[in-house]
């Protein structure tokens, strides 16, 4: 008899389940194929829920904007709203005549900003759908102890309407010092280490919360334009809001926190006046850059307060071996006219206010130079000459 092949197999036939149990079968796998559809469904709707509570809105470009900042400049100035509306929201019952003139009495406030807006879709496919834009806005009162009413008008990028009061010490302008000479004032390093308390107790007071409200502008999106679909509202200003949290000035780096040495000191008391006064040669000396095609701008019209306070360091680290980040105050001054005299009768003090900076500062020499600067926060973009600009 011929060999039989190793790869050829002896058929046995299967056997047959029966009709009950083939049912069974068939119904436990249609079950968990409708299980699995169902899975898949709700997996789908929360994935669509959770991407539709916070849409990104970045590349959207908000079609009632300057209505809004209309309606809220009216609204704070306690007049009637002359801006398109809907149909169903009037002016005139939106608004309270307090004077037999006809006209409101305005709420004194100091800035007024634009924060953000969140579209809003309500309706469904059968009944239709309308479309509305609420516009966020920043509005900062005016301190209750100031006695007059300010009628107010529409500030520019939230700026304030007032002029912050300035201690009156602080008329004057310290001069520039000029380069490689000793910087005033008085000869040695008289920089402040840090901001002196005004007295009193320093915890937050809790009713300062109460001088920053939100108002929300609902504007209507027609086919024929944007529309104020109802009187704005004010709101509580949420962000931002709490206790004093965080460290803002690089001292959570604390291994490497280091000390101002005082030709350091020096440095930046010239770096200040110049920057101060906006003396482009002072600035040019003090960066020690060597390249004949670079040249430096400060301000124009500003100065150093005359106070002892003028300069601050709030905190210093070390960036690197040769180089340290320093955390600044300086107490500007608006510059007056020629020939007015400081503390004459019926002078007003110049605007003077506080402000910070970070500055990249060489740690070694006998002038170490002011290698950059720029506002506070702003030192992980500070590299040497950041501020150079081509002639």
């Amino acid at each position: 008899m011929p060999e039989q092949s190793p790869t050829r197999f002896t058929m046995v036939p299967a056997r047959r389940s029966s009709e009950p149990t083939a049912r069974r079968r068939a119904r436990r796998i249609l079950s968990a194929l409708f299980l699995a559809a169902g899975l898949s469904l709700v997996a789908v709707v929360i994935a669509l829920a959770k991407g539709s509570n916070e849409p990104d809105l970045s590349g959207v470009d908000p079609q009632g904007r300057d209505l809004a900042y209309t309606a809220a400049v009216n609204f704070l100035a306690a007049k009637k709203q002359d801006v398109p509306h809907a149909d169903t929201f009037d002016p005139e019952e939106a608004y309270v005549e307090q004077t037999s003139g006809g006209t409101g009495t305005p709420l004194a406030y100091r800035s007024l900003s634009w924060v953000g807006f969140s579209p809003q879709h309500f309706g469904s496919e059968k009944l239709g759908f309308t479309d509305f834009e609420v516009h966020h806005f920043l509005v900062v009162l005016d301190a209750p102890a100031q006695g007059a009413t300010q009628a107010p008008s529409a500030p520019q990028g939230g700026r304030p309407s007032s002029s912050p009061s300035g201690p009156a010490s602080a008329a004057g302008v310290t001069a520039t010092p000029s380069a490689g000479s000793t910087p005033s004032p008085q000869g040695s390093p008289t920089i402040s280490s840090g901001p002196t308390p005004s007295g009193g107790d320093a915890s937050p007071s809790p009713s300062a919360a109460s001088d920053v409200l939100q108002l929300d502008v609902t504007v209507l999106l027609d086919p024929s334009g944007p529309r104020l679909a109802a009187a704005p509202g004010f709101s509580v200003w949420k962000n931002g809001a709490g206790k004093p949290k965080g460290k803002g000035d690089y001292t959570n780096y604390g291994s490497l926190s280091v000390d101002v040495s005082d030709a350091s000191k020096n440095q930046i008391l010239r770096w200040a006046a110049a920057y101060a006064a906006g003396d482009s040669t002072g600035l040019l000396a003090v960066t020690g850059d060597q390249d004949a095609a670079h040249r430096y701008e400060g301000l124009s019209g500003f100065g150093l307060a005359n106070s002892s306070q003028a300069v601050q360091i709030l905190s210093a680290i070390k960036s690197t071996d040769a180089q340290l980040i320093v955390r600044v105050r300086l107490m500007l001054a608006k510059a007056q006219p020629v020939g007015t005299v400081s503390g004459k009768k019926g002078n007003v003090p110049p605007f003077t206010s506080f402000a910070d900076f970070d500055l990249l500062v060489g740690a070694n020499g006998a002038q170490p130079p002011v290698l950059a600067w720029g506002p506070a926060g702003s030192a992980a973009d500070l590299q040497p000459y950041f501020n150079a600009l081509n002639n």
